[in-house]
């Protein structure tokens, strides 16, 4: 993903993926695909930068020294 899309700061990045993987691995012993889905959303949120809902909204939650 071109770093021109990205939106979301370091530390949102950090709270998507350590939520995320908790979240998936719940829903992998708990047999509930809904939380599989919604931890992998996290970590994909995560991993890229890019949330959809913030590019939707116009939100960009980097800082000045992400964003060059």
């Amino acid at each position: 993903m071109a770093e021109s899309s990205q939106n979301v700061g370091g530390l949102d990045r950090l709270a998507s993926l350590a939520a995320g993987g908790l979240i998936f691995v719940a829903g992998v012993f708990s047999r509930r695909p809904s939380r599989v889905v919604l931890g992998g959303l996290l970590v994909y949120r995560g991993l890229s930068g890019h949330c959809k809902c913030y590019e939707l909204l116009g939100v960009d939650t980097r800082g000045e020294a992400e964003k060059t």
